[in-house]
């Protein structure tokens, strides 16, 4: 999960919460990545962060609306009390970390770093996000996007292993610092990750 800013004033979704202004206003705010497992995404849902249960004040407010996949938008339902990507006063990056495993169809550790209940609440739906496969369809979803953020975890290892190359030069050392930084923005799909990966490496820190 990353933070975004979202923008006051926002469209008038007063009557249409996924006209095309909306869901536009949506895209570019959350860098066209799902709000929980960050994945770019390309036929969005939009999220209900607080569940509407039919009340138009929650269902058309521009403040409670996300940008989400339909995996993660099924897999949360109706959960509540969670940390908001939105609240500037919570680097939710940090509050939960977020690891790739060697290989693509391993599960995803995903772990609480603060003990209170809404980012305990948050692991755990993070966790199902990216694991869970208790039906035929996420099960597909789940290896789809397994295999896609192992793609960038790749590219992740060849930086660092240019940057651990004596025989590389320094611009291709500089390039592959460059890209790494470019990584853990918030902008980049899964960004979450290469932050943790990097605070995870005694190597990468000292950069």
């Amino acid at each position: 999960m990353f933070n975004v800013t979202r923008p006051h004033p926002g469209p008038d979704c007063s009557t249409d919460y996924r006209s095309k202004e909306t869901v536009t206003a949506l895209r570019e705010m959350f860098f066209g990545k799902c709000y929980l497992c960050e994945d770019e995404v390309s036929d969005p849902v939009v999220e209900h962060f607080m569940p509407h249960e039919g009340d138009p004040a929650k269902k058309y407010d521009w403040n409670n609306l996300y940008y989400a996949c339909h995996r993660c938008n099924s897999i949360k339902g109706t959960t509540s009390e969670i940390l908001d990507c939105c609240d500037s006063t919570t680097d939710v990056s940090q509050a939960v970390k977020c690891l790739c495993p060697s290989v693509p169809n391993e599960a995803i550790v995903v772990e609480n770093q603060q003990d209170d209940a809404k980012t305990q609440n948050t692991a755990r739906l993070l966790d199902k996000c990216y694991n869970e496969d208790n039906t035929g369809i996420r099960g597909i979803s789940r290896e789809a996007l397994h295999e896609k953020l192992f793609e960038y975890y790749c590219k992740f290892i060849s930086n660092r292993r240019t940057l651990k190359n004596h025989d590389a030069s320094p611009a291709e050392k500089e390039k592959a610092k460059e890209h790494l930084m470019q990584m853990k923005d918030v902008s980049y799909p899964f960004s979450v990750f290469w932050k943790w990966h990097i605070l995870s490496d005694a190597f990468l820190t000292k950069l």
